[in-house]
């Protein structure tokens, strides 16, 4: 099956039919959406809510034409948690651009749709900000580079199961982000990455913007829709695809 890795959306509600229709031109099986769904510099609490209505119309269209896969990012945890729970607020205490009043109705839909930390086919691993082998020995008690990357996977959504869990990547935020922990697969940055040496896997992520579709240290940085405070645009709205025969290729959002 081929993949399309989508970066982050940032409630951006006009790239939705966009990546639908590079789905299509691209007779792409598979989309995965690397996180980060939710939030934008200047959204509001019903702007948020409008786009995740969207959003999940937009899902369940996609949903029935290829399989779709929502990863979580460090944005779009505080609204998956339960509002009043002590993990939701260690989540909120650490979200940026986090919108109180959309929670309610954006937590409701969220329900909905299967989301999760984590996705594997077997030799990609995929999660919101990467997984470094620091923050793996850490919290996880095990050395991944000798687990089927299925296992680190299965490991990490494991954590959606109990919302305690989910709060400690929330959490564990590295110093490029101005934590002073090790930064998780929702917080690692594309700095951090690289400086955790050799993961022995091949990663692809969102998080870190970056101006293309980039390939490093064995990771696929993928972020190119996220704007600066003004509108900006960061990146040129690249996306990258896994082709059934096991090669990678950038793809335009626009197609040519």
């Amino acid at each position: 099956m081929s993949t399309l890795f989508v970066g982050d959306l940032h409630a951006k509600s006009d790239l939705l039919p966009l990546i639908g229709m590079a789905a299509i031109r691209e007779r792409a099986d598979r989309i995965v959406l690397l996180g980060d769904i939710c939030d934008d510099w200047n959204v509001s609490n019903n702007g948020l809510i409008r786009f995740f209505e969207t959003f999940t119309s937009w899902y369940r269209r996609e949903a029935g034409e290829r399989e779709v896969v929502p990863l979580l990012g460090n944005h779009d945890v505080p609204y998956f948690l339960k509002q009043g729970s002590s993990s939701y607020a260690r989540a909120r205490a650490v979200a940026p651009g986090f919108k109180p009043g959309a929670h309610r109705r954006v937590h409701e839909l969220m329900q909905n749709i299967p989301f999760q930390l984590a996705w594997s086919d077997g030799n990609i691993l995929a999660t919101h900000a990467g997984l470094t082998r620091t923050w793996e020995r850490r919290r996880l008690g095990v050395d991944y580079m000798d687990m089927p990357v299925e296992e680190v996977a299965d490991r990490l959504n494991r954590m959606l199961l109990h919302p305690a869990s989910l709060a400690v990547p929330m959490t564990d935020i590295g110093p490029a982000r101005g934590g002073a922990g090790v930064p998780s697969p929702l917080w690692c940055d594309r700095g951090e990455f690289a400086g955790d040496g050799d993961t022995c896997l091949t990663q692809v992520v969102g998080h870190t913007p970056v101006p293309t579709v980039l390939n490093e240290h064995d990771a696929w940085f993928c972020d190119t829709f996220s704007t600066a405070s003004d509108g900006t645009p960061l990146g040129d709205g690249s996306m990258l695809l896994h082709g059934d025969d096991g090669s990678f290729r950038t793809i335009p959002l626009y197609g040519g």
